[in-house]
């Protein structure tokens, strides 16, 4: 079942999971030598392994469902808490001389894509526990879009770079995981407690 509480979640999720993206375009836009084209060819790959790989991420937990279903809600608060933790402490000592990438390289901007989503994979394993398929390709088809248009506004950024402060994008998407993951189990203990009160709580009431 689509709720407005899930697209709600899952467009946190999806800005959350883009702003590693983010911030690498960022970093590639301060070399300011990414045409239109290249732009927009170097958003798709982002996008494009930003959404497959908690595709294969989902695969993997839903594979593995049936033997920790008792337990998809304390692995799905794990992995993001783990994850969103990790993003702060890359936003904390995120410096710009230490991510400056060759752009006009292809090979370079598809291993930068493949690294980048990672993080997605592994919050991936954790929705392929508890989402339907449904859910999990909207999911996916949320995150492509948000990777997308983040990945093509940070490019915009890093050409002014001296307007904004790129380790807040990291630090902001860790907070959102962390929250996105304290969300996850409170609703589990919440309809262990009230199972025929079928509704959401924490961020989305």
């Amino acid at each position: 079942m689509i709720s407005l509480a899930f697209i709600i979640e899952i467009l946190f999720l999806s800005v959350a999971l883009s702003m590693d993206s983010f911030t690498v375009s960022i970093t590639c836009g301060l070399q300011k030598t990414l045409t239109r084209k290249r732009s927009i060819m170097m958003a798709f790959w982002f996008a494009f392994f930003q959404a497959l790989l908690p595709m294969l991420g989902a695969l993997l937990g839903d594979a593995f469902s049936g033997f920790m279903s008792q337990a998809d809600h304390w692995i799905a608060f794990a992995l993001l808490c783990i994850i969103g933790i990790k993003m702060v402490i890359d936003g904390r000592h995120f410096k710009l001389s230490e991510k400056i990438f060759d752009v006009s390289s292809t090979k370079v901007i598809i291993t930068l894509a493949i690294a980048t989503s990672i993080d997605a994979f592994v919050v991936g394993i954790s929705f392929g526990m508890t989402w339907s398929l449904l859910q999990q390709v909207l999911a996916v088809l949320m995150i492509f879009v948000a990777t997308f248009v983040f990945s093509i506004v940070g490019v915009k950024m890093g050409e002014r770079i001296h307007f904004i402060k790129p380790r807040f994008a990291l630090v902001m998407g860790g907070v959102i995981l962390i929250l996105l993951g304290a969300n996850t189990f409170i609703e589990h203990l919440y309809f262990l407690e009230c199972p025929k009160q079928q509704k959401q709580i924490f961020f989305f009431q």
